[in-house]
């Protein structure tokens, strides 16, 4: 009976070592295809996010084209909100996107609809920029709303 278990315990450590090396085998081809598809896709990843960032910028510029795209990343409820502003030769504001946000959706999320984005054309930093005041902030959404109004002032001080 002894010998009976030792020889089944053997057998089970080759069984093993087989499916051991089986798996290594199949993570390596698995890491290899991903490297190629990884290879093969990242160049037209990064053309395409240069070209959503071109038609950000053309977005947010006035449509004379005169005038700067500011990158700003202010902190919303649910973390940073990446947005650009377009900012006219005058110092204005001309339009605002929100390229990326993890806002509350139904909630915070609504600072990427034109009617909340909209109130921020013409403003400078002459404006308080405040909800509440001269703008109008989300109902549910006060944070959110806030930290668009920090990144639009910030991006007008960059400008100047």
């Amino acid at each position: 009976m002894l010998g009976r278990n030792y020889l089944g315990a053997g057998e089970n450590v080759g069984k093993i070592f087989k499916l051991g090396i089986i798996l290594a085998v199949f993570c390596v081809i698995s890491a290899g295809g991903l490297a190629i598809v990884y290879m093969y896709t990242q160049p037209k990843i990064v053309l395409n996010s240069q070209l959503a960032l071109e038609g950000s910028k053309k977005a947010v510029l006035p449509p004379s084209g005169k005038g700067q795209a500011i990158a700003v990343s202010p902190r919303g409820y649910g973390g940073p909100i990446e947005m650009l502003v377009g900012v006219d030769p005058v110092g204005k504001v001309s339009g605002v996107k929100i390229l990326s946000q993890r806002e509350t959706p139904g909630l915070g999320a609504n600072i990427v609809k034109p009617k909340f984005l909209d109130q921020f054309k013409g403003k400078s930093l002459k404006d308080p920029l405040e909800p509440k005041k001269d703008i109008d902030a989300i109902t549910g959404a006060t944070i959110s709303s806030r930290a668009v109004c920090v990144g639009v002032k910030e991006a007008l001080r960059k400008a100047k």
